[in-house]
């Protein structure tokens, strides 16, 4: 719709704060028709292949108290909530109510491990408060708004992870989230095929360093991490690490699988040692964040040390699992060149005989895509695993190099060969972007 259309109309759009009231009364906010419950308010969002104001009238009919759409066609219904842009209006709406949150609310962001470090803050700080934090990886234009508008009323402290793959992202959802504090796990080479550059996201995971300097309190800061000090700039900000200056800081990491280090405050000398679920010592950074912020906010270091122990990764992250024939450590969830390598790496650290490699491709790195899959097979090749399995079409060009490598196209693939050549007694590695769907292959091994 022109801008001349739009002020055309404008009589007829919905108020935000008239929209406001409305979501009020409402039990719940839903963006799928096919799920919706009685009393949801229906947001008609619009896709590539979807028309979310097609099925307004459905929810309407399914028990839906209220429709927001954007097709003027549908203004004279009832319930039927006019607005101008339906996705701008979501996005507004939970601007808006986030502004009479009285609470604390931290932001976090980067390349790597902030679905793991979102999950562990929130296990943490929920020995103390009633915590809300995005479910899964609803960490988008839409996801951020669905979690904010979800939040029930008795929430003390929020927790929103943010997601990018272009430049002006991460600002654009501190301006809907406007978080108290903010964390940047760390900056690699993901999403390259959206950035352009290493620098684009270093400079775009940094909007968030700059928005609590205009707007926020603090943000928390891994000392050890160069590239986020030099991205930190004059910010305030609390530290972890492994410096004894920090704030909190750690020692002794082991992961034989599993993931056991210990901490202390800067301020009160004692060690706490914690055996956690994780698999990996890249995750020490990923709990020493979780402590640094519970620590921040008074959770008890017995509280820390229980919420870090209990938790139990899902969802295709650092999963280990014993089969009937095989043991497997399970991360597909996501993949790029710097998880890959503390992956690789730390798979081939474990104890354990028999190793086979199920890796899938790294998706979305654009022009660096060839580069970055040659520089994994070399790091693959310079350690002696029994067998190694290559998933996806980056791949296929360069087998001739490594011949002793099996590939395949697609998952579906590998799983028919695994049927005819079957693995047992192995300790199985599967790692891959989340576009591979390598979980898939489970039920082969």
């Amino acid at each position: 719709m022109s801008r001349l259309r739009s002020a055309f109309f404008i009589t007829f759009y919905m108020n935000i704060n008239k929209l406001y009231s409305y979501y009020k009364l409402c039990s719940a906010i839903s963006i799928d028709s096919r799920i919706i419950n009685k009393n949801e308010m229906f947001f008609a969002l619009k896709g590539d292949n979807f028309d979310g104001n097609q099925y307004a009238l459905q929810a309407l009919e399914k028990g839906c108290k209220y429709a927001v759409v954007d097709d003027e066609n549908l203004k004279n219904n009832k319930n039927c909530l006019l607005v101008d842009n339906v996705e701008a209006t979501l996005q507004e709406l939970a601007k808006h109510h986030r502004k009479t949150l009285n609470i604390p609310t931290i932001a976090i962001t980067g390349s790597n491990g902030k679905t793991t470090t979102k999950e562990l803050t929130a296990a943490v700080l929920s020995k103390q408060y009633k915590t809300w934090f995005t479910k899964g990886n609803l960490n988008n234009h839409i996801g951020v708004p669905l979690t904010l508008l979800s939040m029930p009323d008795n929430t003390e402290i929020a927790i929103i992870e943010m997601g990018a793959n272009h430049i002006g992202e991460i600002d654009f959802l501190c301006n809907i989230a406007l978080p108290d504090f903010g964390i940047i796990t760390n900056v690699g080479k993901a999403h390259l095929e959206g950035f352009g550059t290493f620098e684009n996201i270093m400079k775009t995971k940094a909007e968030l360093y700059r928005f609590i300097e205009k707007f926020g309190k603090f943000s928390f800061f891994n000392s050890d991490n160069n590239y986020l000090k030099n991205m930190l700039k004059k910010g305030q900000f609390v530290s972890y690490g492994t410096d004894r200056n920090d704030f909190v800081f750690g020692r002794n990491i082991i992961a034989k699988p599993f993931l056991e280090f210990e901490w202390s405050k800067k301020e009160n000398p004692k060690w706490n040692k914690v055996k956690t679920q994780l698999t990996g010592a890249y995750n020490f950074e990923n709990a020493m964040a979780a402590v640094c912020i519970g620590t921040y906010f008074n959770v008890t270091s017995e509280k820390i040390k229980n919420a870090l122990s209990e938790y139990i990764p899902q969802n295709n992250r650092s999963q280990l699992i014993y089969s009937a024939k095989n043991k497997i450590l399970l991360d597909a969830y996501n993949a790029n060149p710097a998880s890959m390598k503390v992956a690789i790496d730390n798979f081939n650290e474990i104890e354990g005989k028999n190793k086979v490699l199920i890796i899938g491709e790294m998706k979305e790195l654009g022009k660096e895509s060839r580069k970055e899959h040659e520089l994994l097979l070399e790091l693959i090749n310079a350690i002696n695993f029994d067998k190694c399995f290559l998933i996806g079409k980056e791949f296929q060009s360069l087998t001739f190099e490594y011949p002793k490598y099996i590939w395949f196209e697609t998952i579906i693939q590998l799983s028919d060969h695994l049927k005819k050549n079957l693995l047992s007694e192995k300790f199985i590695f599967i790692k891959g972007s989340r576009g591979n769907q390598l979980e898939k292959i489970l039920k082969e091994i």
